[in-house]
């Protein structure tokens, strides 16, 4: 008879539990490490897109960061997109093929009160800094009843001011006065001195450049004294929260710009001339001493009172506007903590010693 060894039999030993233990674990922190490096990978940009609507001044500070290298500094590559009109431009950003905005605050909030989630990180001009400009037969606002405004684009800035405008001289926009697209720019004088508008809404540089072909300017909109976040830089919320790095190191490099722009006034000049393809140096050099002199501010701040203005424009369209808080469309913790780390108070410190 043969006598079974089953010793061992219907038991595991310890070392082989042991094995498959370490396995199963292995296994798991491989897909973990998988996991988050496909999380890092979706929420960190390799490189950062950001539009601009015009060719104008208030967008030099984003061409003197670039030229300048400060976002090289920071550790950010960025790609820089002119897209036309600011409506146009949210509208990119609202699909993701943009991260920041370089825009006011109009089209911000009538993007949110249908329902999006777009906020102002950053408010680099706090005040309207358009001109009325018109044919030399014009003489006041009131002349233009029954003729026609030229502006940029409908739900740009340059439509908003001209609507609070002649609201404020108790006209109706396309009632008592037509506005007309001119696509801006350039293109606002040429539609006025060719007849097709008596008057339109430009920029400083399309004030200076009318004035040497015959126009009159007849309204600096910053004399009206209203608050408004003319131009700054816009992002979803959506996107902040997964990128507050990056979102602090692409403002701490537009804050060096903007004091670069007041501190080297030749190096602003060549960067705008270029980029802007302005041959007049005269009126860029005009046109800088304007920015850095009355319109720009050092630190971003967005403040409600900004806000309350497009607000209180866009109710009548816009019904969801009367209940509206201030508060919703603005995200200054990125410039509260740039001020905090002591960003501006260098700044300031080393413009003073220049």
């Amino acid at each position: 008879m043969f006598k079974l060894q089953c010793s061992g039999m219907g038991q595991r030993r310890p070392e082989n539990l042991l094995s498959k233990k370490r396995m199963i674990i292995a296994f798991f922190t491989f897909f973990a490490i998988l996991n988050l490096a496909s999380w890092a990978s979706a929420n960190h940009r390799s490189t950062i897109r950001v539009a601009y609507p015009s060719l104008g001044l208030p967008q030099a500070p984003l061409w003197i960061a670039a030229e300048a290298n400060y976002f090289s500094e920071v550790g950010l590559r960025v790609e820089m997109l002119f897209i036309q009109n600011s409506s146009t431009v949210i509208q990119s950003l609202l699909s993701d093929e943009i991260d920041y905005a370089m825009v006011g605050a109009a089209p911000v909030v009538a993007v949110d009160l249908r329902g999006a989630d777009v906020v102002m990180i950053a408010t680099t001009i706090p005040t309207m800094i358009f001109y009325l400009v018109g044919r030399p037969e014009i003489q006041r606002v009131e002349d233009l009843k029954g003729k026609a405004i030229g502006i940029g684009r409908f739900g740009s800035n340059t439509d908003f001011a001209a609507r609070l405008l002649l609201e404020r001289h108790r006209l109706v926009a396309n009632k008592d006065v037509a506005l007309i697209q001119t696509v801006g720019g350039s293109a606002t004088n040429v539609a006025i001195k060719t007849g097709k508008v008596q008057a339109g809404v430009t920029t400083d540089v399309g004030m200076l450049e009318g004035k040497k072909i015959g126009l009159r300017e007849l309204v600096a909109f910053k004399d009206l004294g209203i608050p408004f976040a003319h131009q700054g830089f816009a992002a979803k919320r959506s996107f902040l929260k997964n990128h507050e790095t990056e979102t602090l190191s692409f403002l701490r490099a537009i804050s060096k710009a903007v004091y670069r722009m007041i501190a080297d006034k030749p190096f602003s000049t060549r960067v705008i001339q270029k980029v802007a393809r302005v041959e007049d140096k005269a009126i860029v050099e005009a046109s800088l001493e304007l920015h850095t002199g009355q319109f720009l501010q050092k630190t971003f701040y967005t403040t409600p009172a900004m806000i309350q203005t497009v607000l209180r424009q866009v109710a009548e369209t816009l019904p969801a506007a009367q209940h509206a808080n201030p508060a919703d469309f603005i995200e200054n913790r990125y410039i509260q903590t740039l001020e905090q780390r002591g960003l501006y108070a260098d700044l300031e410190r080393t413009l003073k010693q220049k």
